[in-house]
């Protein structure tokens, strides 16, 4: 596993560390993908939710976007839930939309979890696309933006995986081109050998990440994922 972070912003005590899936469920999802999804969602409450050390530390929610985003799982502990949701396809890759919305919610769940005694960690998000956005650049990276200025104390720190039709640069701008950050698989990598193998990273990531907590040094932990490769990030002159 790779550390990619090891700074994830202590707003004052640790507590929770909150974790965003943001899954894109446009109509190019549709069959072997997204049902490989769904069939994943159980190892995903077992690790997180079942394991009381995990639990304790970790805040898991999932986001879907096509048209448009949704939050199908609120921030939540997962050792509270009795299964998770199913996921479907359908529409087109609005980038902005999941980025937006992003950038509300965590606001919104923020203030909510503070309100009721809880401390964070700076929030993760997990971006997972196999396409390019279907907004034109000018809108999705003005949403981009919102999500991760700098200015904005809860901005999250973001991993993000393509396959299919995704574009490496876009995906490198999602993570603001920072290095080990994106994430594409080999081209003509088959989607349903690839998400099954990617989810079960990511699972993997999130339960490393959250035993980073107890060594006194959170991190956010990248996944090992053999069909993928990290994208190459340009150095300036």
């Amino acid at each position: 596993m790779t550390s990619v972070s090891t700074d994830v912003g202590v707003e004052e005590r640790y507590s929770v560390f909150p974790f965003y899936i943001c899954l894109d469920t446009s109509a190019s999802m549709a069959g072997d993908p997204v049902s490989s999804v769904n069939q994943q969602m159980p190892l995903l409450r077992a690790s997180v939710g079942e394991d009381p050390a995990v639990a304790e530390v970790v805040r898991l929610g999932i986001i879907t976007f096509s048209d448009v985003a949704r939050s199908v799982l609120p921030l939540c502990d997962l050792s509270l839930v009795e299964e998770l949701p199913e996921v479907s396809a359908q529409g087109r890759t609005s980038y902005a939309a999941a980025f937006d919305h992003l950038r509300q919610v965590i606001e919104a769940d923020y203030a909510k979890s503070r309100a009721a005694g809880d401390r964070w960690y700076r929030p993760a998000v997990i971006f997972i696309s196999d396409g390019r956005p279907t907004d034109d650049s000018e809108r999705w990276r003005a949403a981009l933006e919102r999500l991760t200025d700098p200015t904005w104390k809860r901005r999250p720190n973001v991993l993000a995986f393509g396959f299919g039709e995704a574009d490496p640069a876009v995906l490198a701008a999602v993570t603001s081109n920072l290095p080990n950050r994106a994430f594409i698989a080999a081209e003509g990598a088959e989607p349903a050998k690839v998400v099954p193998e990617l989810l079960k990273g990511l699972i993997q990531s999130i339960v490393s990440s959250s035993a980073s907590v107890y060594d006194g040094a959170a991190s956010l932990i990248a996944p090992d994922l053999p069909s993928m490769s990290a994208i190459p990030v340009d150095q300036l002159d």
